[in-house]
């Protein structure tokens, strides 16, 4: 479950920050020998991913700022 508080979420987090870059390595190395036909599945993985990985990052930085709140 995605809402679990906590360091746990946060563990999950950057376990799967892990896994989409390497994810998303093996699909760059998969252009170089991928038909041309392809491409286009891959280039949208890619683009699937990235988004992914976005959302990840947001996540933990909301993550940290509840943490670790800054004064107004």
């Amino acid at each position: 479950d995605h809402d679990e508080p906590g360091p746990f979420r946060e563990y999950e987090l950057k376990q799967e920050r892990i896994d989409i870059e390497i994810n998303i390595t093996e699909l760059l190395h998969q252009l170089t020998y991928v038909p041309v036909a392809v491409r286009p599945r891959v280039y949208q993985e890619i683009k699937d991913l990235q988004q992914r990985w976005n959302q990840v990052i947001q996540e933990l930085i909301e993550i940290d700022r509840a943490e670790h709140p800054t004064q107004p």
